[in-house]
């Protein structure tokens, strides 16, 4: 099992955002750490090299070049690193809050298809809990979320739907690694977003 001990330097969103424009703008930043945390989450350990492999591939294999290979490690060392810690520090990689409503609650879509996609890919059981069922179909509900109007209702709304992705997260991650589920991790494991 790969382990992270030293702090890793947090990739943003917009430097993420730059290296992929650099490749021709194919995929995007949501798309890559949805991926890779449903990878993880499900109890796949890649090697970093697997994982840039799998990365090339999914950006129709390009050649990733020395810039954009230091972000992706990076990137899979924080989520890998906050997911170990077990912890409420895990973050999803989404745009900025200065970012407008639709690029965000798009981002956040994309995050929880890319999420189902890495999951089912890491997966080694076949057998999960009705809890993380019931995250997953949550999760593709939520990867159909539209943006409204920029309002402060909408505001509201994206803000608890992004929450609730972060902790079915960090939940999913605590069912498959055995570790004990935060109280607050699932604040009702029966919550469904409409």
């Amino acid at each position: 099992m790969t382990s992270v001990s030293e702090p890793v330097s947090p990739v943003l969103f917009d430097e993420l955002a730059d290296r992929m424009v650099e490749l021709g703008g194919d995929g995007h930043p949501a798309e890559i750490h949805g991926y890779i945390s449903g990878v993880l989450s499900a109890g796949d350990r890649p090697s970093v090299k697997d994982w840039l492999e799998q990365v090339a591939e999914q950006l129709g294999d390009k050649s990733l070049s020395d810039e954009i290979t230091s972000v992706l490690t990076r990137l899979y060392n924080q989520t890998l690193q906050q997911l170990e810690s077990g912890d409420f520090t895990i973050q999803m990689l989404l745009p900025d809050d200065d970012e407008s409503l639709m690029q965000r609650t798009e981002s956040l879509g994309i995050w929880c298809q890319s999420f189902i996609s890495g999951f089912g890919q890491g997966l080694k059981q076949q057998d999960v809990s009705e809890m993380v069922e019931d995250v997953l179909k949550d999760f593709a509900e939520i990867s159909m979320i539209e943006a409204e109007e920029d309002s402060e209702e909408s505001e509201k709304l994206y803000m608890e739907v992004s929450e609730f992705v972060r902790m079915a997260w960090l939940a999913v991650f605590n069912e498959l690694h055995n570790k004990p589920e935060s109280g607050a991790a699932l604040a009702d494991k029966n919550t469904t977003v409409h």
